[in-house]
């Protein structure tokens, strides 16, 4: 229901007014004031709630004036004055109308009609009215006919006067035109808030201005973005309350600007910027705007539908990487420094070490866990395929190219990780490919000619000492001091057999655990082993024990059943059959050469029990035995 609000000068013309608004069935409320009194009425009356002012005269104007609500004047009509000539013309044939801000219609008519002399007097504001009057009270006898400011002035200045009502067809027009004039306003309003629910709806930040540059629009994705509330932006020039949006550049170059990255505030945005024009005027300018992160995490959701959520997944962390020896603690300490940072990172590891097992814990531990992980064993893949697979191809690009072509695994693993194992396997022409991606941060597909920007963490490894590889020329010195920012070394497994038994635990399955006290009677082999093929020979060795534990007997030698499912180590092993006696020397033997490495390394016995996590009595009562058993000296 619209709310309408009649305003009059005089009692009277309300009471008219309400008789004629019960007539029509229109619902308002009435008042009494003029001029600033009628303000005061729509300030109280509060007055975004009004959708519309019914007045008359000067009163009128004011408000249309100092209101933002429209207004509907009730103007002077020929019945208007046609019920008040007959009472003006008794007392003199001079009459004077007068009027708002507007000419008298049919003028020529009424003086022919009652035999009289007409004067217009127009005004546009209160002090002017009475100065006009003042004038014609010098200069003759007349009669005024007008508005209740007119009566006044008349009398003050001794002239004879006739207030001038409105008519009830007046007023039942005015009423009529309110009300179409209400439902009107309603509907737009109506509109513009369901543009408004749809626009604040949109994920993308909106921003629409004015010819001026004045803002129009502004949806709720904007005000979260830039953190500016609506009440501050509508209304206002774009360029001083949300500065660099160029919004106010469209608007006198009339010129779109698509697919622009730029900083607004703090924060990375994309934005596409468009002239409005009709009739090649510019009427204003539009412009969207996304958190460029945001456009970011779409296209890896997009992506990851595409290729299959699985497929590139990390599934190891560094909890899974077995092994509590020193060294070993040592290198995932500096593994979860690495992953803190967003650097390029070198592996280097003999065969076998874990190099993509600490890749994917990096990986995981960082703060791209979320994005993809892409594995690629660059000595797997044939030289005529790698181009392909690493970046991709257009459709038709060469002979059997997919119909749709295909993502390259640099784009695959956008807003991720590449881990590049065996990088020095490359050829060298791939490899300065390579080099470019990893300084360009960007990748042209095979056939193709859009530019490819990839945000890609990349982690390299080898099993060739990094030197020996740049002796031999294997790989280019450009790119090994590109992918040599962050550097990791990991031990053979000879350099930590301490870890061994918890190693073994951990490859044998749940239900395998029974052989566990199979695999302690044969640790005494796996401690004098030098392990060439690393962890990843312990776990065969492991499952060929597992798998002929059934076979073993109680009492059988261990060098016998060694021959049966690990013959190449008892060719790096001398001696006999190592018993038990043996197991604990071993053990012994490389728990002395961690103390003593560690208190070498340390300085003080402090410092030693607290790096090796033991007490100090505890490390003492040890280094006792090794000086009773070496006789060193010890400090």
């Amino acid at each position: 229901m619209s709310r309408i609000v009649f305003i009059s000068p005089y009692g009277d013309l309300s009471k008219l007014a309400q008789s004629v608004a019960g007539e029509l069935g229109i619902e308002a409320e009435f008042h009494a004031g003029w001029l600033d009194q009628a303000g005061e009425v729509v300030r109280e009356l509060k007055e975004p709630a009004v959708d519309i002012i019914i007045s008359r005269g000067g009163t009128a104007e004011y408000l249309a004036e100092n209101f933002e609500i429209p207004v509907v004047r009730l103007k002077m009509s020929a019945y208007d004055i046609l019920e008040c000539m007959h009472e003006a013309k008794r007392y003199c044939k001079n009459i004077v109308i007068t009027i708002f801000n507007e000419a008298l219609i049919g003028k020529t008519i009424l003086e022919d009609a009652f035999d009289v002399s007409i004067t217009e007097v127009i005004f546009s504001s209160l002090p002017e009215l009475k100065e006009k009057i003042a004038s014609l009270a010098l200069s003759g006898e007349y009669c005024i006919l007008g508005g209740g400011p007119s009566v006044a002035y008349a009398a003050e200045y001794g002239l004879p006067s006739v207030f001038l009502r409105t008519s009830r067809a007046t007023i039942e027009e005015a009423f009529l035109q309110a009300e179409q004039i209400a439902n009107l306003r309603r509907e737009e309003t109506r509109k513009r808030y369901r543009l408004q629910a749809i626009l604040d709806a949109a994920n993308e930040g909106i921003i629409a201005v004015d010819a001026k540059g004045v803002v129009e629009l502004y949806n709720k994705a904007a005000e979260r973005m830039f953190g500016i509330d609506t009440l501050q932006v509508l209304g206002q020039p774009i360029a001083t309350c949300i500065p660099n949006t160029r919004l106010d550049k469209i608007v006198s170059s009339g010129q779109a600007e698509v697919d622009e990255i730029q900083n607004i505030g703090d924060v990375r945005i994309l934005t596409n910027r468009f002239p409005v024009q009709l009739e090649q005027e510019t009427m204003g300018a539009v412009a969207t705007f996304q958190e460029l992160s945001k456009v970011v995490k779409a296209e890896q959701k997009i992506r990851k539908e595409i290729t299959g959520k699985s497929r590139f997944h990390a599934k190891f962390h560094f909890p899974d990487i077995i092994g509590s020896s020193v060294i070993m603690e040592q290198k995932k300490e500096i593994a979860m420094n690495i992953a803190r940072s967003d650097l390029t990172v070198l592996i280097y590891g003999p065969s076998g070490t874990g190099k993509e097992l600490f890749a994917q814990s990096i990986h995981n531990a960082s703060a791209r866990e979320y994005a993809p992980f892409v594995g690629v064993n660059c000595g797997a893949l044939p030289p005529n395929l790698l181009e392909s697979e690493l970046f991709g191809y257009e459709e038709g690009a060469f002979t059997g190219a997919k119909r749709k072509g295909k993502y390259g695994l640099f784009e695959l693993a956008h807003g991720g990780t590449i881990f590049l194992d065996e990088i020095d396997s490359l050829p060298l022409e791939m490899q300065g490919r390579l080099l470019r991606v990893l300084q360009e941060r960007e990748v042209l597909r095979i056939g193709g000619e859009a530019i490819i920007p990839v945000d890609v963490r990349v982690i390299a490894a080898t099993n060739q000492l990094p030197d020996e590889l740049l002796r031999q020329k294997r790989i280019r010195e450009d790119l090994f001091y590109r992918l040599n920012v962050l550097y990791l070394e990991l031990p053979a497994l000879a350099a930590h057999r301490e870890d061994l038994p918890q190693l073994c635990e951990s490859f044998v399955s749940e239900k395998k655990l029974q052989v566990m006290p199979l695999i302690e009677k044969l640790m005494p082999f796996f401690f004098k082993y030098e392990w060439p093929g690393n962890v990843r020979e312990l776990y065969n060795v492991t499952q060929r024990v597992s798998f002929f534990a059934d076979s073993y007997k109680i009492g059988q030698n261990s060098r016998q059943f060694m021959e049966i499912v690990a013959p190449q180590m008892l060719r790096t092993t001398t001696g006999n059959d190592v018993d038990e006696q043996g197991l604990r020397q071993q053990v012994q033997d490389a728990e002395e050469i961690l103390i003593l490495r560690a208190l070498q390394e340390q300085g003080t016995l402090d410092r030693t029990a607290a790096y090796l996590g033991i007490g100090r009595a505890t490390l003492t009562r040890k280094l006792k035995k090794i000086r009773e058993k070496n006789d060193v000296i010890l400090t």
